[in-house]
C-alpha cells in the first residue's frame, strides 16, 4: 500500500515530509529512508509530546501523509485543513475508511476544498498488518493539492 500510493502521488517530488500518525517501524518511514527522503516522523499520543493536535509540523512541510487512527477521523481532517490554511501544510494524503465519504459533516468540508481535491478508491480491502480479517476494511485516500493527481481527481487503485 505504501509503494503504491508514493509511486501514485509522486514521493520524490517533495521537498519536506511529515508521519504524524507513525509508529517507529512504519512502512511509510522505512521506504522514506529507502529513497532518502526528508522527513519527520511523530506518533499521536506518543510519550514525546507529539500529539497530532497540537504538534506543529516541520517547516516548509510540503506533504502530510499517514494511515491516523480511524476513530479520531473528523477531528484530523479539520486540523490537516486549519494546517493548510495557515500554511503550515502545503498537501496531505490522509487513508481513511470509505465511510469517511458518507457524512454531511465530512462532505461539506471536503466540499470545501474540492478544486484541490483527489479521492484513490482500493479495489480491495486492505489488510492491515497485526490486525484480524474482521478489521480489514474497505478504505480510501483522501488527498489535497497533489500535483500528480490533478488531472484525474477520482481514480480507483
Amino acid at each position: 500500500m505504501v509503494e503504491n500510493i508514493y509511486s501514485l502521488i509522486d514521493i520524490e517530488s517533495f521537498k519536506s515530509l511529515w508521519f504524524p500518525f507513525n509508529h517507529y517501524d512504519s512502512e511509510f518511514k522505512l521506504m522514506a529512508e529507502e529513497l532518502k527522503l526528508k522527513y519527520r516522523a511523530t506518533h499521536i499520543f506518543d510519550d514525546l509530546g507529539n500529539d497530532f493536535f497540537t504538534t506543529e509540523p516541520p517547516k516548509d512541510c510540503d506533504l502530510m501523509i499517514s494511515n491516523p487512527p480511524f476513530s479520531e477521523q473528523n477531528r484530523i481532517i479539520e486540523r490537516s485543513f486549519e494546517l493548510v490554511e495557515a500554511n503550515k501544510i502545503k498537501s496531505f494524503a490522509l487513508l481513511l475508511p470509505l465511510a469517511t465519504l458518507e457524512t454531511e459533516k465530512r462532505a461539506n468540508m471536503f466540499q470545501k476544498y474540492e478544486d484541490k481535491l483527489a479521492i484513490l478508491i482500493f479495489k480491495k480491502r486492505i489488510k492491515f498488518l497485526g490486525h484480524t480479517q474482521s478489521f480489514n476494511r474497505g478504505c480510501c485516500w483522501v488527498c489535497y493539492n497533489i500535483p500528480a493527481l490533478r488531472e484525474q481527481p477520482i481514480k480507483w487503485v
